[in-house]
């Protein structure tokens, strides 16, 4: 098993650009990332890849961090 496999997947969930090229800056040392700019491509990726933690924006257009 590949070292990075080991590391705990983090999903992002944001509409901004912005916001994701923070996290994604501050995050990806430590954790294996997945990126969704909405809420379907979120919930797909979840489904698929078992992310260990979701950091979801609130606000989106669509489908919200509640939903």
């Amino acid at each position: 098993m590949a070292e990075n496999n080991l590391k705990p997947l983090v999903l992002i969930v944001d509409d901004n650009p912005t916001n994701l090229d923070v996290l994604v800056a501050a995050l990806r040392k430590g954790y294996r990332l997945g990126i969704a700019k909405d809420g379907n491509k979120a919930i797909e990726f979840a489904e698929s890849n078992k992310p260990d933690v979701m950091l979801l924006d609130i606000m989106m257009p669509g489908m919200n961090g509640y939903d």
